[in-house]
């Protein structure tokens, strides 16, 4: 994930010596940051009710997380609450979480520390914390995703919240009482006076605690202390979505609203030059308005269904994009030529070039790998509902960046920010689709705004599965070809991978194994279809091609994968002991059910590992896939039960696009447009998978929510590899 040149220019000086406190201009500018005023006058009653950063405490007694994520399904909600609840020791039935404000006030400086590997702990935690405060907040940081909002703003930062709000409750009782701070314990959501038996409830204390400076280091509680942190803890969104209460997006109703469908153009990256039969469409029952927007054409009408009705009606004629239309087979040669014979850049490397080393080497092993365009495909269609009230535009929509929808709001509006609103719904399914950090990310919400301006009133924009997919916002097409030297043990002692695609992050384009030398070489071109990162980001393309390059190796050296890779780990590591795991809970080594073979891979990314064995059989020419084991190392695990969950959903996200998924381009066109052309495992295709978690004390906690998708594809590959042709192309079920 890339920083804007703005902040990537100012994050360089703050981090290359401007951080003097008094002395530079910059440094005076850090030093007066203060995120707790800033959230506090975002809040009606902050000043009284938020004691620190992020944690709220009302008159009822009940402790409210003020997170800036929302939820779509990962769980982080309970997860931050879990860590609230140790480090604040608030009584459950006392605790509930929130989005916070799309608000300035509210970005996540953590995720941009984390992102950097910036240590926010010790004496210049404080430091740091203004620092990437500041910058989060210049560059209007508020996204979900990147399994961010444990590792970085849960751990980072609202941790030390809670931490910081306990000992200020405690100075609160303390000066109340008239006794020592630390004569005070706290529990179940109430400072505690062991010695003259009285209590004091955190609502009664906190608008003392909340004028009180806070501390500069909280202490933070010891693993013996816990008990939430580590544990099966319920999930607090299940009963709501269980019993039909959660409200998503598509859900929100206001008075006197009418409905938009749309239509995109007929050509890939096209605009839409004109509407051909505007008359006869806005002739149809319940029909409002016809509009060309460009990049959409929409039809707003009374009911839901006349609206949809109406823009399948619509003729349109669209121009191609610059170059003409678009075609798979076209773009996919010149990928193909440029990896092979042109000029790249490199990405990363280790040694001392890996290139020269394979040209003179006896053995070299060669594999180009490809991979699809592919479309996110949430099963909540992509919506938005806008209206005005008291002077204001009102925005409802499942969104991962709640703050940048509101600037895209109020810049396609043309209006101050300050006169817009956004609700940012429960997501039925995000994956990248709905965060902002690619312009083309945000056409759903640009075509609601623009809406609005064309016909005011209320309008909930919905647009249909067709829509979605051709009108997506898509994880890009890449060939790699791949390169390596064996040396007389078989051994890798040189690795050279040339990408099409960009490598967004190099540490997951290179190999977790000991190879001296390693050169990763990227085209680094804009891609031909928009772009958004998909679940795993570049671990979804680099698992594949990695994983599968290696077992190719293993093969070539007349090795067996598993003893292959262990070879080139080093004895006792977390990767290693994850693969002897896996291995020893997949039976690796013995025979499978006749008919089929196991297949495995090992990926790192996010901060966990994750080791899979997938069992594997043919039907036909067709995979299918029997059984997925996989065991992970998330360092710590906040909440076990949804690491199992997690690394399980992302398995079978994985596997539909492994099995199934891609977009392709015909004629100018996106052939794709539904699930029946666009399929995801189901019920008949699904695995059975087992999860075990292994984890590392004193390891960094790492992101859990995207981690088990990459290795699906390899793992499936590797066993096909033993049932029939190595397959180099995604996806594995397309023959």
């Amino acid at each position: 994930m890339s920083l804007t040149r703005r902040a990537f220019v100012l994050g360089g000086g703050l981090l290359g010596g401007g951080l003097v406190v008094g002395v530079t201009t910059v440094g005076a500018w850090i030093g007066t940051f203060d995120r707790r005023s800033q959230q506090q006058a975002e809040l009606p009653d902050g000043r009284t009710r938020l004691v620190s950063q992020w944690i709220r405490i009302d008159p009822d007694n009940t402790v409210t997380v003020l997170t800036p994520h929302v939820e779509m399904g990962q769980g982080s909600h309970t997860g931050v609450l879990q860590i609230v609840l140790d480090e604040l020791d608030v009584d459950p039935t006392l605790a509930r979480v929130e989005v916070a404000p799309a608000s300035p006030a509210f970005t996540i400086g953590d995720v941009m520390a984390g992102f950097v590997g910036a240590d926010t702990e010790g004496f210049s935690r404080r430091v740091l914390e203004q620092a990437f405060g500041r910058l989060a907040a210049l560059n209007h940081w508020q996204f979900t995703g990147g399994s961010t909002a444990i590792r970085f703003t849960g751990w980072r930062g609202i941790r030390h919240g809670a931490a910081a709000a306990r000992e200020m409750l405690k100075q609160a009782a303390a000066l109340e009482l008239g006794v020592a701070p630390d004569t005070l314990t706290t529990a179940d959501s109430h400072v505690v006076h062991a010695a003259s038996d009285q209590r004091r409830s955190y609502a009664s204390l906190a608008a003392t605690a909340a004028s009180l400076p806070l501390p500069s280091q909280p202490q933070l509680k010891p693993r013996s202390q816990w008990r939430y942190i580590g544990t099966p803890h319920p999930r607090i969104d299940l009963p709501d979505k269980v019993f039909a209460r959660a409200e998503y997006g598509i859900d929100r109703v206001v008075p006197d609203m009418r409905y938009a469908a749309v239509a995109p153009p007929t050509l890939a990256g096209g605009r839409v030059q004109s509407v051909d039969n505007t008359d006869d469409v806005r002739a149809m029952p319940g029909v409002e308005a016809v509009l060309n927007l460009g990049h959409v054409v929409a039809v707003v009408a009374d009911r839901p269904w006349r609206a949809e009705r109406a823009v399948r009606a619509v003729t349109q004629t669209c121009g191609p994009p610059e170059g003409g239309p678009l075609d798979s087979t076209v773009l996919q040669a010149v990928r193909r030529d440029l990896v092979r014979s042109g000029d790249l850049s490199t990405a990363a490397e280790r040694g001392d070039g890996a290139a020269d080393h394979i040209a003179g080497a006896s053995e070299v092993v060669e594999a180009e790998y490809r991979v699809p365009f592919l479309a996110h495909a949430p099963m909540e269609p992509m919506n938005a509902t806008i209206w005005e009230e008291g002077g204001k535009v009102h925005i409802a929509t499942g969104t991962q960046d709640p703050l940048a929808t509101l600037q895209h709001t109020a810049t396609t509006l043309g209006r101050p920010i300050e006169e817009v609103v956004v609700y940012p719904h429960t997501i039925g399914g995000g994956f990248g689709r709905r965060a902002g950090l690619t312009p083309a990310s945000f056409n759903w919400v640009q075509a609601a705004a623009e809406l609005h301006r064309e016909v005011g009133g209320a309008v909930k924009m919905i647009w249909s599965r067709e829509a979605g997919i051709r009108m997506s916002s898509y994880r890009p097409a890449d060939v790699a070809w791949m390169r390596a030297s064996l040396g007389p043990d078989g051994r890798p002692t040189a690795w050279w991978s040339r990408h099409y695609t960009k490598v967004f992050s190099p540490p997951e384009a290179m190999p977790i194994y000991q190879v001296p030398h390693v050169t990763i070489e990227h085209a680094a071109l804009e891609p031909a279809l928009p772009y958004a990162f998909w679940r795993s980001v570049d671990a979804s393309i680099h698992g594949f091609t990695i994983e599968s390059f290696v077992d190719e190796l293993a093969r070539t050296a007349g090795a067996d994968p598993l003893a292959y890779r262990l070879s080139l780990l080093e004895p006792g590591s977390r990767h290693a002991r994850l693969l002897e795991r896996v291995a020893d809970r997949s039976g690796w080594g013995g025979a499978p059910p006749e008919g089929h073979a196991l297949g495995l891979a090992l990926n790192e990314c996010f901060g966990s590992i994750v080791a899979q064995v997938a069992q594997v059989s043919l039907d036909g020419d067709r995979p299918r896939v029997h059984r997925v084991w996989a065991a992970v190392d998330p360092g710590l695990a906040v909440n076990p039960d949804s690491v199992a969950a997690q690394v399980e959903g992302g398995i079978h996200f994985g596997l539909s696009a492994a099995l199934f998924g891609h977009i392709t381009v015909e004629s100018g066109a996106i052939s794709q447009s539904n699930f029946h052309d666009y399929p995801v495992v189901r019920f008949a295709d699904a695995p059975r998978v087992e999860v075990e978690l292994q984890e590392t004390d004193g390891a960094p906690i790492g992101g859990i929510g995207e981690v088990g998708t990459p290795g699906a594809a390899p793992a499936v590959a590797n066993a096909l590899a033993v049932l029939t042709d190595r397959r180099r192309a995604l996806p594995l079920g397309q023959v």
